[in-house]
């Protein structure tokens, strides 16, 4: 029979437990709000603080300036008693305003503090105007201002103006402490109601709760001893499941490497028949259309021109020598893709030498090639899939991606063979997403996957848009 707790403990540790959030968060927005104000608070001291000093720092300014004309440095003097007087006068309004304007902030004066700077405002404006007159007549000397009155006022202002700023900070400061001591005392009540609340919940929801809950251990216990003999049952029952399971797991397991064995066994006889068929059409092209061609094009060589001939005529004869001789490349170039004679008689090494120093010459792309093999031969099965591989790369990165610079290195090491094909291509995505990779080349990539499986090795594919792409191949040699 199912246990259920009553609803009554439910609504009311729920009631409990969304007074304690409420009052948690009540107390982290009081501090929030009165950490953001003392802030405001800092500022506004110290600010109120510089007030003075540039007050005074104006004042002496300018009984320097008009004072002492043969100041060596009268032009720095100059500009930094207009920037302090622009400093000042800006500070003297946002403080008085609330505008904080420097901190992107606003803030609201008490009304003595507003009584204050109303008291404080005719000192400010005198030393304002008299400020200016000596930066006026500073800046025109031959202004006939009475430069030394403005100076003589602004230091009668100076001092009652330091006085009053000297009250304004310590009410700052006195406003500011007060809102912490309201806080503290606030944050008080707060801690003390959810300990309350707390105890309240201990008293009126877990006690009766441990009660329950000490009941339903009692019927668990019970049904421990049931569900046991029932596992017993079952456990012999999954025992024989099992057995008859890892059996049928055998059996499939020797299926699918059956079947795998004889996919890899028709995957490299077609391979192995491409290769032949490759090698069978090079060297057609190049005993049969290949020499077919030369002789065209000694007979198109020899062929004289007679002064009978037009312009024309010479034009073309000359634009079908060229073709020829193009077309005679053209031929070599298939002949040695298909089949290049260099692998089968001195091996990879110089085979992909030559495919790299071929690629140069044909795309003028920049080819980088190393190795360790040091004309070792490999297998010839290895050497045959190395080669198609980096062939393939090398296909994708000039047709595809647009690569400018290629690196080729292939090492041996270990008993394996590691091929490493890299480019400044555009890249693509390997995975997860679409591939902007066609048709044709998402082919040759499953081809470089199926080569590599075939010969017992690894093919890894790293690239990433518009940073290129690499190729890495690693097979095993005997």
């Amino acid at each position: 029979m199912p246990l259920r707790i009553p609803k009554r403990f439910t609504r009311l540790y729920i009631t409990a437990l969304s007074l304690v959030a409420f009052l948690t968060i009540l107390g982290q927005i009081l501090v929030q709000n009165t950490l953001k104000d003392g802030l405001n608070d800092s500022w506004l001291v110290n600010f109120a603080g510089r007030q003075r000093f540039q007050s005074q720092l104006i004042a002496k300014t300018a009984l320097l300036l008009t004072q002492r004309p043969d100041l060596a440095d009268r032009s720095t003097q100059l500009n930094e008693f207009k920037r302090v007087l622009t400093d000042w006068e800006s500070h003297h309004d946002q403080l008085r305003t609330g505008d904080l304007r420097d901190i992107s902030a606003s803030y609201v004066n008490s009304d003595t503090v507003k009584a204050m700077f109303v008291n404080i405002e005719p000192h400010f404006q005198s030393i304002q105007q008299n400020a200016h007159s000596v930066l006026k007549w500073l800046e025109k000397p031959e202004d006939s201002t009475n430069i030394d009155l403005s100076v003589r006022n602004i230091f009668a202002h100076e001092l009652i103006f330091l006085g009053k700023m000297n009250q304004i900070v310590f009410q700052y400061d006195k406003e500011a402490k007060e809102k912490v001591t309201r806080l503290r005392r606030i944050e008080l009540w707060l801690t003390a109601l959810t300990l309350i609340i707390l105890v309240l919940e201990g008293l009126f929801i877990f006690r009766p709760a441990v009660g329950k809950l000490r009941e339903t251990i009692v019927q668990l216990m019970e049904a421990r001893e049931k569900t046991a003999n029932a596992n017993l049952e079952l456990r012999q029952a999954y025992q024989q499941l099992s057995e008859a399971q890892a059996k049928l797991l055998e059996a499939t397991q020797l299926r699918h490497q059956q079947e795998i064995k004889e996919h890899r066994i028709r995957a490299s006889a077609l391979l192995q028949g491409q290769e032949e068929e490759r090698k069978r059409l090079s060297q057609e092209l190049h005993d049969g259309v290949g020499q077919m061609l030369t002789g065209l094009k000694l007979i198109a060589e020899n062929f004289g021109e007679t002064k009978e001939w037009s312009p024309r005529d010479r034009n073309n004869a000359q634009e079908l020598r060229t073709v020829i001789g193009q077309t005679i490349q053209e031929v070599r170039t298939i002949s040695h893709n298909l089949m290049p004679t260099v692998l089968n008689d001195f091996g990879i090494d110089l085979a992909l030498k030559q495919l790299v120093d071929s690629t140069a010459r044909s795309t003028n792309t920049q080819m980088t090639f190393s190795s360790n093999l040091k004309e070792k031969r490999l297998d010839r099965n290895v050497e045959i899939g190395l080669y198609r591989i980096a062939q393939e790369a090398i296909n994708n990165a000039v047709k595809h991606a647009e690569a400018t610079q290629i690196t080729l290195d292939v090492s041996l090491s270990n008993k394996k063979v590691l091929l490493r094909v890299t480019d400044n291509g555009k890249g693509f995505t390997t995975a997860g997403k679409k591939s902007p990779a066609s048709d044709s080349q998402s082919n040759g990539l499953r081809n470089l996957h199926e080569r590599a499986h075939l010969l017992d090795g690894t093919l890894k594919i790293n690239s990433i848009i518009g940073r290129g792409t690499e190729v890495i191949a690693q097979i095993p040699q005997s």
